[in-house]
């Protein structure tokens, strides 16, 4: 009975081992998705962003270019 008992101990420690490790890898898996879905999130805002500065970028560009054609003074090409 005190081989049973060794063999065991024996298999629970392996298992709790293997187990540790398991729980570790899912643990880092975890924490990478995590943070690829928070750096994903951040390019689309960040995009969002850009697109709105250049939409006004160019608006104020045509805004620009009509009061430049307004300035001209009538008679010249």
């Amino acid at each position: 009975m005190s081989e049973l008992s060794k063999q065991r101990l024996t298999a629970d420690s392996q298992f709790s081992k293997i187990q540790t490790k398991t729980l570790l890898h899912a643990r880092i898996l975890s924490e990478t998705e995590r943070l690829s879905q928070q750096r994903a999130d951040n390019m689309i805002k960040l995009r969002g962003f850009r697109l709105a500065k250049e939409a006004s970028d160019r608006q104020a560009a045509l805004g620009a270019q009509a009061s430049m054609k307004v300035t001209r003074r009538p008679g010249f090409k």
